[in-house]
This record gives structure tokens, sequence and C-alpha cells, in this order.
């Protein structure tokens, strides 16, 4: 009984005009996207390798001196990901540069791989962008006049004189529904797949086919939550019209209102300082340290790396340091802590859980900055002990540490090679699972919802 109906209803959705238009439009995006892809990565792989080559010259000037080595304010850029092509994870928003030295890592910001930041982009046609607004519009296009349709045209009644239960017409609806709108994007995948492949930017190996593979299920449960509403909003009413009007509101939500209020959420729900009052905080607790330091701190005499009042200088300098990181780090740990509550708040979007999804699964957006932030706070440290223990050897140093200047340190030169790098760890597949779980559980939870309200309110619904 149950295939019966899912093949005749699977068979409505592959003979119909509205099929047959938006299996093209899919298409064609899709293919849209796999070319603006392959262009704009090859772009992005060029100036990375450039920023690259730069920073390699500036390490070859400075390894003449080890105190400079230490104080050298380096940059640290992500690079581009390969599967950005699956979902860009908006990064292009997120901080991308990290400035650190072997002292502290100071700040994160922005860098735009465009010479013209103003032609910065906004969303590119990744898979993810593609089935978030494209997929689930035609998902809702398909699931609004499911029942209503058949309310207006009375074959309800004839279906159930054949005493079909009602769950298993649902499940049949459904499901056609999800088939559908699933296979279009497969074949949308593979066209894209096969421009990735003859444009050889990516390398299409067992690791990206694995994400593909966990980007495609996860998918299915985001088009699956659309068919759900959708059905939802087909039972729930008697006309396809006022269906139609229901499934359109709730794709706004989705998509237009939670994400495009959630700026304006945090600042009312989730405060915190301004940039300003953390500067004047900042600003009078090291004019404080200036003031409080002992005489002498602010004197030099040449490069004579012995003379006393260096080491007061060192101090003082020092403690101005750590007293800044004090506040930058905490102002930061506030920054995050508002971002991960606003993500919270938008999780009453299935798009929002849906880009939270693939960010965990392919290991980028803020999971890779966070990750990165971290990773870098650890290395710090350890290029720091580095640079200790060499000074530590050098009978010449006074071992003064002065993260501003190279006066009580060591300034014998050092071999490039040997100079720590930082290197990005990329997310295990184990450790992406693990992120992907709330929100996994927290999108079966709406999907079952949604059935459920609509099989309550389908079976109080008299055919007659």
């Amino acid at each position: 009984m149950f295939l019966t109906l899912y093949i005749r209803e699977l068979q409505n959705y592959l003979y119909s005009l509205r099929f047959q238009v938006s299996f093209v439009i899919v298409i064609l995006v899709f293919a849209l996207g796999g070319i603006s892809f392959v262009s704009s990565f090859k772009d992005m792989q060029t100036n990375y390798t450039k920023y690259n080559q730069a920073q390699q010259e500036v390490q070859s000037k400075i390894a003449e001196n080890l105190s400079r080595v230490a104080q050298y304010r380096q940059s640290f850029v992500t690079s581009p990901r390969e599967n950005s092509a699956i979902a860009d994870c908006k990064e292009n928003y997120l901080p991308n540069r990290f400035t650190y030295s072997a002292f502290n890592v100071f700040e994160y910001s922005v860098r735009h791989d465009s010479n013209n930041p103003l032609l910065n982009r906004g969303e590119s046609l990744s898979w993810s962008f593609i089935v978030s607004m494209f997929l689930s519009f035609i998902t809702l296009l398909f699931a609004f006049d499911a029942i209503s349709g058949e309310k207006e045209e009375r074959t309800l009644a004839l279906v159930f004189s054949n005493a079909v239960p009602r769950r298993t017409f649902l499940i049949s609806k459904l499901l056609s529904v999800v088939t559908v709108v699933v296979l279009m994007e497969l074949i949308g995948i593979i066209v894209s797949l096969l421009i990735l492949a003859v444009s050889g930017q990516v390398q299409l190996d067992a690791g990206f086919m694995l994400e593909t593979i966990g980007f495609i299920i996860v998918s299915m449960l985001f088009i699956s939550t659309f068919a759900a509403f959708g059905l939802f909003s087909s039972v729930i009413t008697r006309y396809s019209n006022i269906s139609l009007l229901i499934s359109l509101c709730f794709w706004l939500f989705a998509a237009v209102i939670v994400p495009n209020t959630s700026v304006f959420w945090a600042k009312k729900l989730f405060t915190i300082p301004t940039s300003e009052e953390v500067a004047q905080k900042r600003q009078q607790a090291s004019a404080d340290i200036e003031k409080n330091a002992p005489a002498g701190s602010g004197s030099m005499s040449g490069q004579n790396p012995f003379y006393p009042n260096h080491e007061l200088r060192a101090k003082k300098y020092m403690d101005q340091m750590l007293s800044d990181k004090k506040y930058n780090d905490a102002y930061y740990l506030q920054q995050f802590r508002q971002f991960e509550q606003t993500r919270n708040f938008t999780l009453l979007s299935p798009i929002a859980q849906f880009d939270y999804m693939n960010e965990a699964f392919l290991g980028g957006g803020y999971l890779r900055f966070r990750k990165n932030w971290n990773d870098l706070h650890v290395f710090q440290e350890q290029f720091l002990q580095w640079f200790k223990d060499i000074d530590a050897k050098d009978t010449d140093s006074p071992h003064w540490y002065n993260p501003w200047e190279d006066v009580s340190t060591s300034k014998k030169p050092v071999a490039i090679d040997q100079i720590p790098q930082y290197q990005e760890q990329i997310a295990s597949f184990g450790q992406r699972i693990e992120f992907i779980s709330g929100y996994l559980i927290a999108m079966i939870v709406t999907i079952a919802v949604l059935f459920m309200a609509c099989f309550y309110f389908f079976t109080r619904y008299d055919v007659r």
C-alpha cells in the first residue's frame, strides 16, 4: 500500500511542469556555481601564495637578529579551503588574519583576497547556498498543495475509501517530495563535480568525497524539514493559495528575518562593552603602569645590553603588554560569547541549523576561526619558550625580556628554517562529528515535531 502511494505521488511530481522548470533552474545554478568557484578559487590561491612569499622574505631579513624574530608581529592568514565549493561557511565575514609574536597573540582581522575590498562578494554560489536558498524554496513549492490540493479537488475521500492509513498517506507524500528535490540536488552536484574535476583546481580525493556524502545526508534532512512544513501548511488549510502564503511566510522567516535581525537581538539581549570603552580602560591601565614605573625605566644607554635601566625598561614594557593582553583577551572572550549566544538564538531557523551543520562537518567558519585562535595561543607559548631557550645560551645577553626593543636579549642570527612556524591543524572527522551532533539533533527534533503536528491535524480532518 505504501509503495503504491509513494510511486503514484513520485510519478505525479516527475511528470509535472513544476518539476521540469525547477530541474532546469537547479542544474543551471549548480553549473554556474561550479564555474564561478573555479575562477575565484584560482585567484584566492594565487593571492595566498604571494602573501606567503612576502612573509618569507620578511622573515629572512629579521632572522639576522634573534630578538627581532621574537618581537616581530607576524600575520597568519588562513588558506583557501577546497571544500568551500560545498559551503563557504560565511568565511567572507569572519576574521581570517591573526597577528602574533613570541610574546603575545595580539588581534584578529579580516583580510580581503580581492584587490578592491568594495568588490568583496557577499554569498558565493556554493552547494550549501543553493540548497538553503533555492532548494528550500522549491521544496515548499512541491509540498504546499500536497494535501490542500486534494481537498480542493475532493480526491481525499476517494483515496480513503480504500482504507488507506492516514499515516501511510502522509509519509508517502513527504518522501515523494523529498525524493524529487534530492534527485535534482544529486544531479546538480554531479554536474558541479564534473566541472571541478575538469578544472583541476580541487583534488577530488577520498576526503572530499566523504565530505560530499556528509553534505548530501545533511541536506536530505534539511529538505525534509521544509517538506514537513510545506505538508503542515497544506494540512491545516483547505485552500492551496492559503497554504502557499503560509509556506512563503515560513521561508521568509527562515531565510530573511532571522538572519537579518540577529545582530539587532545580539545587541539588545547579549550586550558587551564597546571597543572605545575597552580602549579607554586599556590606555588608563598603561598610563598607570608608566606613572608608577621606577625611576630610570624610561632611559636608554645606547646599545649596551647590560645597562641596569634596560632591565627596568624591559619590565615596564612587559607589564604594559600583559595589561593590554588582559583587557583585549577579556574583550575577545566577550565577543565570542555574544556571537555564540546569537547563533543559538538563530537556531530557530532551519537554514541556520543547516549552515552550522555544514560548518561543523567541513571544519570551516567559526569553528575554524576559534580553533586557530586557541591553537595560536598554544603555539605562542611554545614560540616564546624556544626564544628563551636560545637566548639563555647567549652569554652576551642579560636575558631581560623586552617585547618592543632588542637591546636586552640576544641579537645573534638564527637560521630561518629553525624559526617556529605556525601550521593550521584541521579538525579531524571525529571532532567534526562531535561538533555537528547538537545541530543534528535539533534538526531531527524539528522534523519530528512538524510531522507529528501534520498527523495530529490530518487525523482530525473530515474528508466528507
